[in-house]
């Protein structure tokens, strides 16, 4: 006995141990409770530039788009705005930056743009990405991919209102997580002048979109714990699919309200009034606005990546004909979206998946690590099945209501609700004109994508180029190859290191890549020439791209002219000036949104007579998607292919195939002058 007794000073410091070992639990408990946010203090507030600077900003933007003459008549208004409005309007931005609660001098301003938006935000507005395939030889069917998916979004759900989603970083700079709770149960009302967007951080159901139709299952219980399991999402969701698949075309049309959503907002705005007129078309409603996100079902089959690109920037448009005064039924899944909402996962039925979302209050690098971490965990939880745990898991952060157990053994089967819409003769003929609105804007979109596989982020940093900065002066280079002429070209720059930050403006031609692109074809010129041309006009990118991470940019004085127009005075005679309208016609916009979650990012084209594009650099590889309204978009991609390989060869010491290059422009004059061509 007296070798198996414990003494009093053992028990002592047993106790404790146990005691500092609670403590460091529970602090390690509520740190990871509170990691989203824990460095949001830390970050800095958006900065306003001096007027100084964000004239001097704005003049170097449009230089190189407008005659010297008219380039001297904006400078003046800007002389002139220096000395008398500008700085009553900045010292009133400055006081208005101020006030208790508020954020950033930029965010609601940039808010109210999109919303003040009438045209439609289907294809104008909503960005899309396309999701690599998941490479589990299980998940290659709809419903599988679809759960995997859904199930991984709940779990990025609940990390962020819980607040223990690890924080963005790049590099040792934190990032502004402001945007994460908004990705959820986010809605964009239309209202007549000016949309609204509400938000719904407690909401606690999915809604699921199949032919037109609507559906929706709880998830979450009161405590934001799942009710439900994966296999009984897999289950709800083969269930709805044959559900929808149950009902004729003409059936699924006139409950297809989602397609009103496309429309333009003043009509769909009008059209909601008339829609919340009745009980139950409220009710439904506000179960659709409140929702976590929508998973559209898609009953098509994408055969390439361009495809599944248009899938996810705006459905297909296909008419299953017949008699009548329509001409046949919409059967494409254009009527298969609800674009106000702020996430819509999609998925075909061979599990090709993307997503599309609404652009108010979300930018694309918050949506990319929700894309990326749902992408990666379907990925690492398939890894841990083959080892032998599935389900539950606590390393997961899925936490399960205590009211339903990880099998769902001997419980009740899951249900979902089917939403009925009460249909007017009035709203039914609504729908079919917004379906055929929406079908005539499909067609009229081009989207060519370029996967270039020549090389990729490697091969450019190898050469100590930035990579990004390699890409858009292939761009410009490549546009002037096509048209011999160089356009106002955009590329979104982020400002999450700040508070509340978004993006700013980046105006990113300037004098050394317009030389480099008249240059370029030019037989007299030496290639290491060119090359020593190409390295200028890089290293002036970056520059520029660093001032418009700073906050430096044109965004300070649209602030100033949404702060006068809020104050109901007259603009200022700058905000009326060609110079300035021009920073706002943007034929090349242009944005770098990827990671090797990844295979497509897009938007449609912002300028009627512009091209969109959206691009992801990978390692060895660099991914294209560009839209036009039916401009040469294949044939600039070809451009732009041979254009990077062009620059392969100059840095390698190799001659240019030239193969990019279109006549030059004294052949072209020449031609002309012949009166050939039209020209």
């Amino acid at each position: 006995l007296r070798n198996c007794s414990v003494s009093s000073s053992a028990i002592t410091m047993s106790s404790t141990m146990d005691a500092k070992l609670a403590e460091a639990m529970e602090l390690l408990r509520t740190s990871s409770t509170n990691q989203m946010m824990a460095r949001q203090n830390e970050l800095p507030r958006l900065p306003i530039p001096s007027l100084e600077e964000s004239v001097e900003d704005m003049l170097r933007a449009i230089a190189p788009h407008v005659s010297a003459e008219k380039l001297a008549e904006t400078k003046s208004k800007t002389e002139t705005f220096i000395q008398s409005d500008g700085p009553r309007l900045h010292q009133a931005l400055i006081e208005y930056d101020s006030v208790p609660g508020r954020k950033s001098y930029l965010e609601d301003f940039w808010i109210d743009a999109y919303l003040l938006q009438r045209s439609s935000i289907a294809i104008n507005t909503n960005p899309f990405f396309v999701l690599e395939d998941d490479p589990t030889p299980q998940r290659t069917s709809q419903i599988a991919r679809s759960t995997a998916l859904l199930w991984s979004a709940l779990k990025f759900c609940q990390s962020v209102r819980k607040r223990n989603l690890e924080p963005d970083m790049f590099r040792t700079t934190p990032l502004c997580m402001a945007q994460y709770p908004k990705l959820f149960g986010t809605v964009r009302i239309p209202c007549v002048g000016k949309d609204r967007v509400v938000y719904h951080e407690d909401s606690k159901h999915v809604v699921v979109m199949a032919c037109g139709m609507i559906y929706w299952f709880d998830v979450f219980d009161a405590d934001g714990n799942t009710v439900v399991t994966e296999a009984d999402m897999a289950d709800l969701l083969r269930r709805i699919r044959a559900d929808a698949d149950s009902y004729p075309p003409e059936a699924c049309i006139n409950q297809a309200i989602g397609v009103l959503t496309a429309e333009r907002r003043d009509t769909w705005a009008l059209l909601r009034g008339k829609l919340e007129q009745d009980s139950v078309n409220a009710a439904n409603l506000k179960i659709i606005d409140e929702a976590i996100l929508v998973l559209c079902l898609d009953n098509t089959t994408p055969a390439s990546q361009a495809e599944m690109a248009k899938s996810a920037l705006h459905g297909t448009s296909s008419v299953l004909e017949g008699s009548g005064i329509s001409g046949g039924v919409q059967v494409g899944t254009c009527i298969n979206r609800w674009f106000d909402k702020s996430l819509q996962i999609i998925v075909c039925q061979n599990g090709a998946a993307g997503i599309n979302f609404e652009h108010c209050v979300i930018d694309g690098h918050t949506v990319l690590r929700f894309a990326s971490d749902v992408f990666t965990e379907t990925i690492l939880r398939f890894a841990e099945s083959i080892k032998g745990g599935f389900g539950y898991r606590a390393s997961s952060g899925m936490q399960a209501s205590s009211t339903k157990n990880a099998s769902g053994a001997g419980e009740t089967k899951a249900s979902y609700t089917r939403i009925e819409w009460k249909v007017s003769e009035e709203l039914k003929s609504a729908i079919w004109i917004g379906e055929a609105s929406l079908s005539d804007h499909i067609p009229q979109v081009d989207l060519q994508v370029l996967e270039f596989a020549g090389y990729g982020k490697n091969f450019i940093v190898s050469h100590k180029l930035s990579p990004d900065a390699f890409v858009q002066i292939a761009m410009q280079v490549a546009y002037y190859r096509l048209y011999h002429q160089t356009v106002m070209t955009y590329e979104t720059l982020m400002t999450k290191k700040f508070s509340h930050g978004r993006t700013e403006a980046g105006y990113v031609v300037s004098d050394e890549s317009i030389r480099l692109s008249r240059s370029f074809d030019d037989e007299s010129m030496e290639d290491s020439a060119v090359c020593g041309l190409l390295k200028e006009a890089v290293d002036r990118h970056v520059k520029v791209v660093r001032l418009g991470s700073e906050g430096r940019g044109i965004r300070h004085l649209f602030a100033l002219q949404c702060l006068a127009q809020s104050k109901g005075e007259a603009e200022p005679e700058l905000f009326t000036d060609e110079g300035w309208t021009r920073l706002f016609k943007h034929v090349i916009s242009s944005s770098n949104c990827g990671n090797p979650a990844l295979r497509l990012f897009g938007f449609g084209p912002v300028a009627a007579d512009g091209f969109g594009l959206g691009y992801i650099i990978k390692d060895d590889n660099v991914q294209f998607c560009l839209t036009s309204n039916n401009r040469q978009t294949s044939r600039l991609l070809n451009s732009f292919k041979a254009t990077l390989i062009d620059f392969a060869a100059v840095l390698e010491g190799r001659p240019r195939k030239r193969e990019g290059r279109s006549p030059s422009l004294n052949k072209i004059r020449q031609w002309s002058s012949m009166g050939w061509g039209g020209l």
